[in-house]
């Protein structure tokens, strides 16, 4: 499949069959997060954790997590060089494209944020002075049988994953709360949006919104949730790229004057602008 067809197709894969996955495979994701793009100078490593019981460790550990994701037989930790903002925005610029590819790969993932064992997963994976293991992804293939299908789409339901915000409420025209309309503008941008739109977010609270200008696309989150955002900004530049445009992420974290002038309230994060 392609990118857009990715795009389109991810899911937030709940239950997975037991086996590993093919080591081509898993050599291909790991030289990706080497060499995907990014966003900042604060580049996080991606690891990869291997191993029923291993994985078991990190996801089931916190009380009230376990059984949310059965039986990954990987797991990929994102580890940031330091606790910030703009490394959180790196790390889920540089994952989702892994997950992507992941499902371009045909195997399933989900983003593994709040209920998981930091301390478990940097031991597993190691970490130097002032690294901090900020997210983990399962991978693997997605149990189609019995139970396995049915508590994927279960867990997916109550955590919201089937629900969608529509563009005209998270799309601006110029400044914010403006209405936008996609029957009026350019169709390339459109189907950008559209395929933004689909990103995964932490309870799939989609806190991200756009404002169109005549200089780009802004970004900014109605909560402060880098590693979201930095979700969105992915799905936003590989879009584009698969359709031709060429225009890229400049990120300008709380700038108080783009928020100024796309009407940001004061309690809403600007985040970056595509141009």
């Amino acid at each position: 499949m392609n990118l857009l067809e990715a795009i389109e197709r991810r899911v937030s894969v709940r239950s997975y069959d037991e086996r590993p996955v093919a080591p081509q495979h898993l050599e291909r994701l790991t030289t990706l997060s080497r060499t995907a793009g990014h966003l900042t100078d604060v580049r996080p490593r991606i690891e990869l954790v291997s191993g029923a019981e291993r994985t078991q460790r990190i996801i089931s550990h916190v009380i009230g997590s376990y059984g949310l994701v059965l039986t990954p037989p990987h797991l990929l930790v994102g580890v940031m060089p330091t606790e910030s903002a703009i490394a959180r925005l790196d790390l889920g610029y540089v994952l989702e494209q892994v997950v992507l590819e992941a499902t371009r790969l045909g195997l399933g993932t989900c983003w593994i944020t709040g209920t998981y064992d930091a301390q478990s997963a940097g031991d597993a994976v190691g970490l130097t002075t002032g690294e901090v293991a900020a997210a983990v992804v399962a991978l693997g293939t997605p149990s189609e049988r019995g139970w396995g299908r049915i508590h994927t789409g279960v867990v997916r339901r109550l955590a919201g994953g089937h629900k969608r915000k529509p563009l005209e409420e998270i799309v601006f025209a110029g400044r914010w709360r403006k209405p936008w309309s996609p029957e009026e503008a350019d169709p390339t941008l459109v189907s950008v949006l559209k395929h933004a739109r689909l990103a995964p977010s932490a309870h799939n609270g989609q806190p991200w919104r756009f404002v169109v200008r005549s200089d780009g696309i802004a970004l900014a989150l109605v909560r402060p949730m880098p590693i979201d955002a930095g979700i969105v900004m992915a799905h936003v530049a590989l879009a584009a790229e698969a359709l031709g445009r060429k225009d890229r992420w400049h990120v300008h974290w709380r700038d108080a004057t783009l928020a100024q002038a796309c009407g940001l309230p004061h309690d809403v994060t600007f985040v970056g602008r595509f141009c």
